[in-house]
């Protein structure tokens, strides 16, 4: 279990630690579209084969309901997808988490995205280590192959679902515990966002912070000259 200690992360891990995680239930993804509204039936580009739901929900919004993790991963891995709409029309979508937070006029500060461990052992590269270790920014989901086939043992790599408003430390601290002698050892990994979206407060979007701004700070357009 991961806990906040003298400002930083701590983690206290057994060496026979054996965390348990429910499986996932059935996800949603909801798709905002970039204009228009399609008329049903759509069909999306998305990179599952397996029947999904999917339906407008409102203001160029379209829910698609998921039953398996996988196609969940799938479907959030990519920053844009297609529609194919009843109409004829091909549409842009971006896909965006969806919960019961959700709200149609602003863009979710919830992401996916990965996350590494580069000073962690190789001891450590199991799933029940690497996820408590995550639980201390996000929620994860899932290892890359690397890690679970342990042939990138200079670093640890795993996906997870954090709020883009939360705080993200640059390191824990790793307690560990013998448990036949009782000695504890701490350690310090260092953690490593790859890629992290921003979102601006302003315009309750995901791509770019307040600093960037365009609506807040005007002078950031970039002009042509024209001849």
């Amino acid at each position: 279990m991961a806990i906040l200690a003298t400002g930083q992360p701590n983690l206290e891990a057994g060496q026979s630690q054996s965390l348990h995680y429910d499986d996932f239930p059935p996800l949603n993804s909801c798709s905002k579209l970039k204009i228009g509204t399609p008329r049903l039936p759509i069909v999306p580009s998305l990179p599952n084969e397996r029947e999904c739901k999917i339906g407008l929900l409102r203001n160029r919004h379209v829910l698609i309901g998921l039953e398996l993790q996988e196609d969940f991963i799938n479907v959030m891995a990519k920053n844009i997808y297609y529609l194919l709409a009843k109409d004829g029309y091909l549409y842009t979508m971006k896909p965006l988490i969806y919960d019961a937070k959700f709200k149609v006029e602003e863009e979710t500060t919830l992401t996916m995205a990965w996350i590494s461990f580069p000073d962690l052992k190789p001891t450590f590269f199991v799933k029940e280590s690497i996820f408590s270790l995550a639980t201390a920014v996000g929620k994860p989901i899932h290892l890359d192959m690397a890690t679970i086939n342990k042939t990138r043992p200079s670093c640890a790599r795993v996906k997870f679902q954090v709020d883009l408003l939360a705080n993200f430390p640059k390191f824990m601290e790793m307690e560990t515990v013998n448990e036949d002698t009782k000695e504890t050892k701490i350690e310090r990994v260092k953690i490593h966002y790859d890629r992290l979206p921003r979102y601006c407060l302003h315009c309750k979007v995901q791509g770019h912070a307040e600093e960037e701004c365009r609506s807040i700070h005007p002078e950031l357009h970039q002009y042509v000259a024209r001849d």
